[in-house]
């Protein structure tokens, strides 16, 4: 299972700088911890976690980010 780094204050903007769709949630930036690719983390209105960044949308291990979400507070 994969590990993510979330910063739930980070700058997701830069990642993903156009309108937010309808019923979307952005929750900050993440980071899989064997990467150093860092991207919007968003949740869909489905609740399915993605990272979000120019060109591309990247779906993620949900469980993973569960965890990762559990070690942090959310403003």
């Amino acid at each position: 299972m994969a590990t993510y780094i979330i910063d739930a204050g980070g700058p997701w903007r830069r990642y993903h700088p156009t309108p937010v769709p309808t019923g979307w949630r952005m929750l900050g930036t993440i980071q899989a911890d064997d990467s150093n690719v860092t991207g919007a983390l968003g949740c869909s209105p489905a609740g399915i976690y993605v990272q979000i960044n120019p060109g591309s949308v990247r779906l993620l291990d949900q469980r993973a980010v569960d965890q990762a979400l559990r070690r942090i507070k959310l403003p």
